[in-house]
C-alpha cells in the first residue's frame, strides 16, 4: 500500500529531534493525529505567513487526501476514518470510493490524485511549518470526514459533483437510440477466453473498449453504428473511427438491426497509440446532432 506525500513528509518532520519531543518521536502514527477538538482550525494562532501558506495549498491538499482515501492509500484521512471506529463519516467522500470501482472514473481520479499529491509534496518540501502549523494542517484534513459542511470538505463535495456530471454525460438520446456508456476500459490486449479470437498486444498501442448499450426508441427496426473515439491532447482532437474486429460474442455491432424498444449491450474496441493521453469522448454513429459522450481519461502509457 502506498503512502500519500503528506503522510511521508509529516513522518519525516516528526522524526526530526528539533521538531517535537522525544515522546512524540516514539510513535509517528499516533503523533500524526493531534487532539483536534482543542485546536483552532481557523489558524488564528499562526503567523500570517503560515496562515497564507496553508490557505494556498488547501485545495490541492484536500483533493489529494480525499482521492488518496478513495484509492485506499495510507493517507491521514484514512487514519482519521479508522479513529472514528464506525461513526458517521462524510457521505460524499464514501461515494467517491464507489465511483472508483468504475474503470472510466478511476483513471480520471488517479490522474487528479497524482497531480494534487505531487503539488502537496513539492509545497511542503519547500516550506517549513512549526508544530502548531502541522497540527492545524492535520486537523483540517480530519475535518474532511465531518458530516457537516465546512471549509475543508467542500472540495470533496465539489469533486463528487464533477464526477456525477461526467457520469450523466455518458448517456444521451442519439438519433433513434438511447445510448449509454456503461464503462470504458483500457488494456494491452483483448482476451476473449478463446485463443483464436483473442487480440494480441501491440507494443506501440493500447486497446480502449467502450462498453455501451443501445436502445431503439423508434417504432421500427433501426441499425446502430459504432461511431468514433476522440482524444484531446494539448488542445488538439485526434479522431479514431476504425474499430477493431473481435470475432467473439459480445463485441461489435455487425450490422444487426434492433427492433423497437430492444436493447443491445456490446463492446466496441479501438486501438489508440501509446503516445496519446488525455480526455476521451465517444461519438456514436448515426448522430445528426454530433453528440459526444464522455468516456474516460487516458493516462500516459
Amino acid at each position: 500500500m502506498s503512502t500519500s506525500r503528506l503522510a511521508l513528509v509529516l513522518m519525516l518532520c516528526l522524526a526530526t529531534p528539533s521538531f517535537v519531543s522525544a515522546a512524540a518521536k516514539k510513535d509517528t502514527k499516533s503523533s500524526a493525529l493531534p487532539d483536534c477538538e482543542n485546536l483552532q482550525l481557523d489558524g488564528s494562532n499562526l503567523s500570517a505567513e503560515q496562515s497564507e501558506f496553508l490557505f494556498s495549498i488547501q485545495k490541492v491538499l484536500m483533493t489529494a487526501e480525499t482521492l488518496g482515501f478513495a484509492r485506499g492509500q495510507d493517507t491521514l484521512l484514512k487514519r482519521f476514518y479508522a479513529q472514528r471506529k464506525g461513526k458517521e463519516f462524510n457521505n460524499d467522500v464514501m461515494k467517491l470510493k464507489e465511483y472508483r470501482k468504475q474503470q472510466a472514473m478511476s483513471r480520471l481520479m488517479d490522474h487528479d490524485f497524482d497531480e494534487a499529491d505531487v503539488a502537496v509534496g513539492e509545497a511542503l518540501e519547500g516550506h517549513k511549518l512549526d508544530k502548531d502549523g502541522f497540527d492545524i494542517l492535520i486537523c483540517r484534513v480530519g475535518a474532511i470526514g465531518s458530516t457537516a459542511t465546512n471549509a475543508y470538505n467542500v472540495y470533496a463535495t465539489d469533486y463528487l459533483k464533477g464526477l456525477q456530471e461526467k457520469r450523466e454525460s455518458m448517456s444521451a438520446q442519439v438519433g433513434y437510440f438511447d445510448v449509454t456508456i456503461n464503462d470504458c476500459t483500457l488494456s494491452k490486449s483483448i482476451n476473449t477466453g478463446n485463443q483464436f479470437t483473442t487480440v494480441k498486444a501491440d507494443p506501440d498501442a493500447r486497446f480502449l473498449t467502450v462498453n455501451a448499450t443501445f436502445k431503439n426508441t423508434d417504432n421500427e427496426g433501426r441499425l446502430p453504428l459504432a461511431g468514433s473515439l476522440f482524444i484531446s491532447k494539448n488542445g488538439k482532437d485526434y479522431t479514431f473511427d476504425t474499430t477493431e474486429t473481435v470475432m467473439s460474442e459480445g463485441y461489435g455491432i455487425r450490422l444487426r438491426s434492433l427492433n423497437p424498444l430492444i436493447k443491445l449491450t456490446t463492446k466496441i474496441v479501438y486501438k489508440v497509440p501509446n503516445e496519446l493521453s488525455g480526455e476521451v469522448y465517444w461519438r456514436p454513429g448515426r448522430n445528426p446532432e454530433d453528440k459526444k459522450l464522455w468516456c474516460t481519461y487516458l493516462p500516459e502509457a
